[in-house]
């Protein structure tokens, strides 16, 4: 072990390893403050931000659940923007930030232009509090993995909350599978509350789901007094939802929503879900309102396809309440039967949803309803197909009261039929 060359070399690979820790770690934290809710970590250039990103993706539990507060505007533009807690190939190892980022009613600016992981947002994986924050935003490119999440403040909200936020967002996602949004791209039991949104969002699924709303893509968690304006648009040969709010809200609340926004489904898919407020809901959607919207579901495949599209929901599972849609709706569906089956495609369109198998109380329609199609067409001012219960909802210039379903629409059930059918049909009906 004296020998003098041994030495040498493990002195050698000593300063080698230094030099290799150097470059592979992040930097001690330069931040003013302590990072505590009295005096967080202060951001105050784009320095401090992209160190902020760099030391909670290294997965450092100090950082990564710290208190954050943003000091001035940001322009993070001149190259890509890495998210703040990040997802490699496998999601199972994702990265979340868990602690406070107070905005301050600043702004920050960032693009991405070719998601190198599965999140595409300013934040990846949000497990704590983000508010006060304004954001200008342009995330664009193809994923060519198994699944992308997008959104203009963080891909997934995984429990987190998201509150008092602005959003001007440009997205334009394509992916296996893909979930966009103004705000969030998925959120998982998490709550999105007072943001605003304004911008264009567009996704497309390769040959999986895709999932498209003006504040969230997908939701298991809660969305309440979120505005959105602009153009929401979902196109994939697999289920395609698109929404105003959300594209699919698959088990809790949306509520007191406003939106404006002009929203799509469009491809061969089986099943193309548009609504004012949400593609497809499962859970409960009240005090919403759709104004100055298009909603739109086309089909161009072959085989049975069903285009469902809603002033509020474009298929309804479970419960919409005290919500109004002035939204002109249409459907359309123009596949033909494939060859080993004879079944027509069908449309279905409603002032309120397209299809119903939930309960719908108090809505009003004030919007126009049409559908074409080369096979079937149920339309109604209500719903399209109602297979559940709809109470004291009307249409413009009709009295508020009980509604029965159109001669051509489905046959109402019992109240409990219509939702056990419901619950059913979510079930054959849920994406893989």
């Amino acid at each position: 072990m004296n020998n003098p060359s041994t030495i040498r070399r493990i002195f050698a690979i000593s300063i080698l390893l230094g030099i290799c820790l150097l470059f592979t770690s992040p930097a001690a934290a330069t931040f003013s403050g302590s990072g505590t809710a009295d005096d967080p970590y202060l951001i105050q250039s784009n320095t401090d931000m992209k160190q902020f990103a760099e030391l909670v993706n290294a997965g450092d539990a100090e950082y990564c659940a710290a208190h954050y507060l943003l000091t001035t505007d940001l322009a993070l533009e001149d190259e890509e923007w890495v998210p703040i807690g990040l997802s490699p190939k496998v999601i199972s190892m994702t990265i979340s930030f868990e602690g406070v980022f107070d905005g301050n009613g600043k702004t920050i600016s960032y693009s991405i232009e070719k998601p190198a992981g599965h999140f595409a947002g300013l934040f990846g994986c949000n497990s704590g509090t983000i508010k006060n924050l304004n954001v200008k935003c342009s995330i664009s490119g193809v994923y060519d993995e198994i699944v992308l999440y997008a959104g203009g403040i963080c891909a997934m909200n995984l429990q987190g909350t998201i509150e008092n936020c602005v959003i001007s967002a440009n997205i334009d996602v394509v992916s296996t599978t893909t979930y966009a949004g103004g705000v969030a791209g998925y959120d998982s039991g998490g709550l999105i509350q007072g943001c605003s949104i304004e911008g264009e969002i567009f996704a497309e699924s390769l040959s999986e789901d895709v999932g498209v709303g003006g504040i969230v893509g997908e939701t298991f968690g809660t969305v309440a007094d979120c505005n959105a304006d602009g153009t929401v648009y979902a196109s994939g040969e697999e289920s395609v939802y698109a929404g105003g709010v959300a594209g699919s809200n698959m088990m809790e609340a949306i509520s007191s929503c406003t939106s404006s926004v002009d929203v799509t489904a469009y491809g061969t898919s089986d099943d193309m879900y548009a609504g004012g407020i949400v593609g497809q809901n499962h859970g409960v959607v009240t005090d919403c309102t759709v104004t100055r919207s298009g909603i739109t579901a086309t089909c161009y495949g072959e085989g049975w396809t069903y285009s469902y599209a809603g002033g509020i929901a474009a298929r309804n599972y479970a419960d919409i309440m005290d919500c109004e849609s002035t939204a002109d709706i249409s459907a359309t569906a123009t596949s033909i039967p494939a060859d080993d089956n004879d079944n027509w495609p069908q449309v279905l369109v409603g002032g309120i949803a397209g299809s119903n198998d939930g309960t719908i109380q108090n809505c009003i329609s004030r919007g126009l309803v049409s559908g074409e199609a080369e096979g079937e067409v149920f339309s109604g001012d209500i719903t399209g197909v109602n297979d559940g219960t709809v109470v004291k909802s009307s249409a413009e210039d009709a009295p508020a009261d009980d509604y029965t379903p159109s001669d051509d629409a489905a046959e109402s059930p019992a109240p409990l039929a219509g939702i056990l059918l419901g619950g059913l049909c979510a079930v054959f009906l849920r994406r893989k």
